[in-house]
């Protein structure tokens, strides 16, 4: 007997075509990581691992696949259709950085999926991933031969704007050296709960990962980037998911005396569950503007297993009104990500010096409420994922010269970090570590 289906399940997808699937949204706006998480059960769990490898590969250095686009899809890629568009920089991408795909099964695979979209593109994408195949590696030869910084950045994945920002900022050696650290592809790294089993990491071994010990002694390293919520403890709040830069940020603003903290901009509480399982002796409020951020935190603090003492707020927090006088607030203000680019690389190619301008502007008036707000006597933590200085260092020099009450201290770790004009900042320097600025401000007694 036949069995009636109200509704057609999903499709299963295969690899490339998953990759190509994720691209589309991604070229719109979306995140990589989300979309691998909302694909659910269509793919299975290798060719889930090859559809993200494809979408990081192409996104971590775009600009490099579309200057070889550029270069054997001629006359010019605007003449032909987006999907073959697409399947030539996704295939350059993958024929000249996957290390572990037949390049004759790459191809096939573009080529069919073009196939159904542009008959005729499909020949086309044939011809130049031929030619990557056999042209490109002396192309990449040749940009790691230039010594100029166009060529650095091509190679490397770095907007070329930014690395002369950096150079500003920073010195010509220093930036070439952040350009540098940004070619690698992150790790995970994982906080420790405190009421995690000391024999979690053997659990996290066992169920096929390789992990190392953190200098941090509430950190763990795991190799490659596996998704956490599948890992063994997820669900009990025995780990949170937090690069070790971001747990030196949380432990300095947890570092406080008093009883109530404001996270201004908590996002989805990664941080806030950190401070609060710091702090069993403390309140937290925690606000932020986006309403689906501010549930999803929720979730986190039911999953930490310390909602009790944190209350979350949806609005802007320029507007909203504390429940008490904060004895310290954290700004981990919005910011273009900067030094996250490695993990999140679909940022640094949407960024211009506009939305920039825009961000720095609300970094300031951010800063400047939270030093309204925070008690005599209080502490003020401001931190970024940037490395950039118009977000960091120039947002805390501009707000300390209109607040002569606030005076900067050092941080408790600053010794091991990278001093600026005004703060520190933590370099990206392994696969477990993202690009930081912390700085600490502290309230003079009336």
């Amino acid at each position: 007997m036949k069995t009636e289906h109200t509704h057609d399940a999903p499709r299963r997808l295969r690899g490339v075509e998953a990759a190509l699937h994720i691209w589309a949204r991604v070229e719109n706006g979306a995140l990589i990581s989300e979309e691998l998480r909302a694909l659910g059960d269509r793919v299975s769990a290798a060719d889930r691992t090859l559809a993200a490898s494809l979408c990081y590969a192409a996104a971590r250095r775009l600009s490099l696949w579309q200057h070889l686009r550029e270069r054997f899809m001629l006359p010019k890629p605007s003449k032909f259709t987006r999907a073959a568009q697409t399947a030539v920089l996704c295939g350059t991408a993958g024929l000249l950085e996957l290390k572990n795909f037949a390049p004759a099964v790459l191809i096939s695979s573009l080529i069919d999926w073009t196939k159904v979209r542009d008959p005729r593109g499909a020949r086309v994408v044939n011809a130049v991933l031929r030619r990557v195949l056999e042209e490109g590696p002396a192309e990449l030869e040749r940009l790691q031969k230039d010594p100029g910084l166009g060529s650095r950045c091509l190679l490397c994945g770095v907007p070329e704007w930014i690395a002369r920002e950096w150079c500003d900022s920073y010195g010509e050696q220093a930036a070439a050296e952040l350009v540098e650290m940004n070619a690698g592809a992150p790790s995970l790294s994982l906080r420790l709960s405190p009421d995690a089993p000391r024999d979690l990491p053997a659990q996290i071994e066992q169920a096929g990962c390789t992990v190392s010990d953190s200098p941090l002694p509430e950190g763990l390293r795991v190799n490659g980037t596996p998704l956490p919520t599948a890992l063994p403890g997820y669900a009990e709040g025995w780990f949170a998911p937090q690069s070790e830069s971001s747990i030196t940020a949380g432990n300095e603003a947890a570092d406080f005396d008093g009883h109530f903290l404001l996270d201004m901009c908590a996002g989805r509480g990664v941080k806030t569950g950190q401070i609060a399982q710091l702090r069993s002796d403390i309140e937290i409020e925690a606000w932020d503007l986006s309403q689906g951020r501010t549930m999803a935190g929720e979730r986190e603090m039911e999953r930490l297993r310390v909602s009790s003492r944190v209350h979350y707020k949806s609005g802007d927090a320029l507007e909203l009104a504390p429940l008490h006088v904060p004895d310290a607030i954290l700004v981990d203000a919005p910011c273009s990500g900067s030094g996250t680019w490695r993990r999140h690389p679909e940022g640094k190619w949407r960024l211009s010096s506009e939305a920039l301008d825009e961000l720095c502007a609300l970094q300031e008036r951010l800063l400047e409420r939270a030093c309204s707000l925070v008690k005599a006597g209080g502490k003020v933590v401001y931190s970024t994922c940037s490395l950039l200085a118009c977000e960091n260092e120039r947002v805390v020099r501009a707000v300390l010269g209109r607040h002569p009450e606030m005076r900067e201290q050092p941080a408790a770790e600053a010794d091991a970090m990278t001093p600026r004009a005004c703060g520190s900042a933590i370099l990206p320097a392994d696969q477990w570590t993202d690009g930081f600025y912390l700085a600490v401000l502290h309230k003079e007694l009336n």
